[in-house]
């Protein structure tokens, strides 16, 4: 019996060595609308530096500074490494990120050092508004050459009450989501009652310009014969 512990021991370490560590770990949350995808990305910050350079200065620390500067780079690389697809349609995240740091007191956070990063984590949220039905939408990570294989992402998405969680791995790194929304009776007559409502008329301001002039021309022109038939 005691010559097998040594092999039982050693495929117990091997098969929790193959699994995801929690700085492995990140999350996403995606909220669909008819009108309105809201996607929020939580990472920690070992994952985040692992993706874009951070540490500008090369001091082994993170600063509130550093951080900032970042996120318009890291902003980008979400664009450039998590593909969309909306309504069978290429689209992007666009660069109007919203970042929140998920630890009390950020502004006077002082420089953080590397051991410090996995326990620090940022939400980026993206709202991005559909002028069309949003009837599906796809997600692709493309993250993993530089997180690594053992990265893992737990997809949540919300609609009317409901949830389901959907896992993204480098074994499965997409995955195509049905909202439903072509089929909903309640959704299809509001479209309708969007469709015939009909639009405000805008007018340019350039065409308004010459009205202006028309009515102060006429003011003036009334003042003056006002101003004659009292002399």
């Amino acid at each position: 019996m005691r010559c097998w512990l040594p092999f039982v021991l050693l495929s117990f370490l091997m098969r929790h060595s193959a699994h995801a560590h929690p700085a492995d770990q990140s999350e996403m949350q995606v909220k669909p609308a008819p009108h309105t995808l809201e996607v929020r990305f939580t990472f920690n910050l070992l994952t985040v530096t692992k993706c874009v350079r951070t540490d500008t200065d090369g001091d082994g620390k993170l600063s509130v500074g550093e951080l900032k500067a970042s996120e318009p780079v890291f902003t980008k690389y979400l664009n450039e490494h998590v593909r969309l697809e909306v309504n069978q349609k290429k689209a992007s995240w666009g660069e109007k990120a919203q970042f929140k740091y998920l630890w009390p007191n950020f502004e006077k956070t002082p420089p953080m050092p590397e051991m410090d990063y996995a326990a620090r984590n940022v939400d980026v949220t993206f709202v991005l508004p559909q002028k069309a039905l949003l009837e599906d939408f796809w997600i692709a990570f493309e993250i993993f050459e530089q997180t690594g294989p053992l990265q893992t992402i737990r997809g949540v998405f919300e609609q009317d009450g409901n949830v389901l969680e959907v896992p993204f791995s480098f074994q499965e790194p997409e995955y195509t989501y049905d909202t439903g929304f072509a089929e909903d009776p309640f959704v299809q007559e509001a479209e309708k009652k969007t469709v015939a409502a009909p639009e405000p008329v805008i007018w340019p301001v350039w065409l308004l310009i010459p009205a202006f002039a028309a009515l102060i021309l006429l003011y003036r022109s009334t003042v003056s014969r006002r101003l004659r038939t009292l002399q």
